[in-house]
């Protein structure tokens, strides 16, 4: 049993390594603004699940599982404000989105009206 959770565990930290990677050249290679922060912010966050995943299994004590999961969990919340918020700032100063409807744009005339 200790063999195949070894395997599963480096299987799950391979990939994840590979979907990091991915992410760092999408983050590279696409042109727009918002394009390079979906690439930066879905990819690592599936790879940092995937490498917390993998760590527990291969580890497989008690403290390593939960600073593993703490970690997994940390990370899932830092990357979604710090996404949110850099998107935010990119609309608000930066780079109008591309050609499209505009629907933040829509909300925010209906804030600023009440």
């Amino acid at each position: 049993m200790d063999d195949v959770l070894d395997i599963a565990g480096g299987i799950c930290l391979v990939l994840g390594a590979v979907f990091i990677m991915l992410a760092g050249i999408g983050a590279v290679r696409f042109d727009d603004t918002y394009a390079r922060m979906h690439a930066a912010a879905k990819a690592p966050a599936l790879g940092v699940l995937l490498i917390g995943v993998g760590t527990a299994l291969t580890i497989r004590t008690t403290p390593a599982v939960i600073v593993s999961l703490l970690v997994v969990a940390l990370q899932l919340i830092a990357g979604t404000v710090g996404t949110h918020i850099m998107g935010r700032s990119v609309y608000r100063f930066i780079r109008p989105p591309m050609p499209g409807p505009d629907e933040l744009a829509r909300d925010e005339a209906e804030t600023e009206g009440d």
